[in-house]
């Protein structure tokens, strides 16, 4: 077993606590979400509908924006049956399925504000419902359209990460490395990187933070790709450690970037974790396959960042 290096010393605190837990968590998610669920007060509490449909993937959105949309309709023609086809002008037919098939296309209608006036209500109760249904059309489509301005106008985190960590051979010793690039036809500029490791200490029983120095902080353009590397040396908190000392600590890397979207001038951030299962010892990324194109400009397979070989 390796020997630790148990310096004490201001340790950073990134926000997530010193507990040590008995069981084996992790603080970021690889989709970058800060994996932490918050109790306590409630369901309703809880419950923060714009910032799920903010983050939902766009195909479970366009469900849920259907499905809405059916639900409501299918709602409102039940109130119309009830209130009986003879409050409406212009139905075709008089009761049945049919009947309700046709004040559901009236419902639609009457949410979206179309009105083809094939349909019209002529009691009391149907015009209060109708007119109930249009306000309810207007907010909610005011509502729908600010989703989606939300969606496509918030800066994206457009970074792709190798999915193992390694420790290669590094000028003399041996470095910690990982690396990125940019998966999207904009730029990103000056990007920071900051990389810290928790894990738990058997001595104090406590999670403990460390921050990584790093080989280069700081790039002015993410145009290829970047290997961010942190160097084992006698300065690093993991320096002596076996990737089985990682894994029994509990050890996870978390990583933070920051850029500039050139496109929206726009500071973007990215989250990421590794975990010490994602650690491969004793090899190396290969170098991405670079051609020129026909108009000069340079071609790169974003997909090989993921590409090692294992060295002696």
């Amino acid at each position: 077993m390796a020997l630790f290096n148990n310096k004490q010393k201001n340790k950073p605190e990134l926000g997530f606590g010193t507990k040590n837990y008995n069981k084996s968590v992790r603080f970021i998610n690889q989709d970058g979400s800060v994996n932490v669920r918050r109790t306590g007060l409630g369901w309703l509490n809880n419950t923060d509908i714009y910032h799920w449909l903010i983050n939902i993937p766009l195909s479970k959105l366009i469900m849920v924006i259907v499905l809405g949309y059916t639900l409501v309709n299918f709602l409102f023609a039940t109130i119309y049956f009830i209130i009986g086809v003879n409050g409406f002008g212009g139905i075709d037919y008089d009761n049945g399925i049919q009947g309700f098939f046709s004040l559901f296309f009236f419902s639609a209608q009457t949410l979206t504000t179309l009105g083809y006036g094939h349909m019209y209500p002529i009691s009391h109760a149907a015009s209060t419902v109708a007119a109930f249904e249009s306000l309810l059309g207007l907010m909610s489509f005011a509502l729908a359209t600010g989703i989606l301005f939300g969606r496509f106008s918030r800066p994206k985190d457009s970074l792709l990460y190798s999915k193992n960590i390694l420790i290669s051979p590094y000028e003399g010793i041996t470095g910690l490395m990982f690396r990125i690039t940019n998966k999207m036809q904009y730029e990103l500029i000056e990007c920071e990187a900051v990389v810290s490791i928790s894990y738990n200490d058997p001595e104090t029983k406590k999670r403990e933070f460390d921050q990584l120095n790093l080989e280069t902080k700081r790039i002015s353009f993410l145009a290829l790709s970047w290997t961010i590397v942190h160097p084992i040396d006698d300065n690093s908190p993991i320096k002596g450690w076996t990737v089985k000392d990682l894994q029994d600590r509990d050890a996870e890397f978390l990583i933070l970037i920051k850029g500039i979207n050139d496109t929206f001038s726009q500071t973007v951030y990215s989250r990421y974790s590794y975990k010490g299962t994602d650690i491969v010892e004793n090899a190396k990324f290969k170098r991405l396959q670079q051609e020129a194109g026909k108009k000069g400009e340079i071609i790169v397979s974003v997909n090989d960042i993921h590409l090692f070989d294992k060295v002696e």
